[in-house]
This record gives structure tokens, sequence and C-alpha cells, in this order.
């Protein structure tokens, strides 16, 4: 099957009809030659007027075998549709189980790494304030304050990386697609 040119296409004004450009026996004729000219253009539709009326079909009869092997490549196509939907679908998937794994990961990690360095960091505070000559009172007023700004910062932290566990790409991906 070839592609027409339609780059190299001349069109003839239809006398039958001022809003078709070329009449349908000017078409399944592929002798004609036009260059543009309406007094060429007359004088083609005058005489393609007469092969009009001795032919009785101007258009192609496709045959079975044509229409169903065009049946079958739109089907081909759909299925080649259908079957990247679902590879999107499934890589969507896949990225919000890869998420939630690693978000579950990184927290167990970071706590367990966190545990250890935080109290050893609040013994090294409470140690170096005790030094400095600070009350037993306010040693630990202040290790509770920075310790609850700290905990504050990483509860941010983990709100935004769990905003990636949610449904919602591949909800709109599905709005996207149905409509």
């Amino acid at each position: 099957m070839t592609v027409p040119d339609f780059r190299r296409a001349n069109f003839n004004l239809c006398t039958e009809n001022p809003f078709r450009l070329t009449p349908p026996a000017a078409q399944a004729n592929p002798n004609v030659t036009s260059n543009g000219d309406n007094a060429n253009a007359a004088s083609a539709t005058s005489e393609h007027s007469a092969q009009y009326k001795s032919t009785q079909q101007n258009y192609p009869d496709p045959s079975f075998s044509d229409i169903f092997s065009a049946f079958s490549e739109v089907l081909t196509q759909r299925k080649a549709q259908g079957l990247a939907f679902l590879e999107l679908t499934n890589s969507e998937l896949m990225l919000i189980k890869k998420s939630f794994f690693v978000t579950v990961f990184a927290c167990l990690a970071a706590f367990a790494v966190g545990t250890v360095c935080w109290l050893i960091l609040n013994i090294a505070i409470g140690a170096i304030l005790h030094s400095v000559g600070v009350s037993y009172v306010v040693v630990p007023l202040l290790l509770l304050v920075l310790n609850s700004v700290a905990a504050f910062c990483l509860f941010k932290l983990a709100q935004n990386a769990f905003n990636y566990l949610s449904f919602s790409r591949l909800i709109q991906t599905w709005r996207r697609v149905f409509g």
C-alpha cells in the first residue's frame, strides 16, 4: 500500500458542485493532468463529464480480504493500545510498591540509627551544659525543646515522603485514558 503524495496534487474546479475541487471521474482517471488554468479546467471537466457518464462506478470496490485485513489491522492496533495502557498501569503500581517498601525500610533504618545517635548527642549536650554551669532543672528542659524541634522537622520529612504512597497518580492516569 502506497501513501499518496498530496504535495504534488493538482485540483480542478468542478461544475457540478462548486465546493468540490475535483470531480470523481477525474479522481478515478489518473491520466488527466491539469496545470491549474481555468480554461483547461473547464475543458477537462467537459471531457470528464462524458467519461463520468460512461463509467458506472468511479470508486474502488474493495474485496472481502481487503476489508478483513483492514479490520484485523484495526484489531491489532487496539490490542497494542490496550497492552500499552496495561503496561502504564503496571509501571504506576510498581512505582507505588517500590515507594512503599523504600519508605518503610528508610523509616526503620532511620529510627535505629537515629535512636543511637540521638542518645549519644543528648548525653553530650547534657554533659556540656552541666560543665558550663547550667542547673539540673534547665538542662532537661533545653534538651526537651531541642528534641521537640527535631521531631517536628523529621515528621514533616516523613509526611512529604508519605504523599507518594497515594493512588492519585494512577487514578489521574485512568481518568485521562477513559475520559
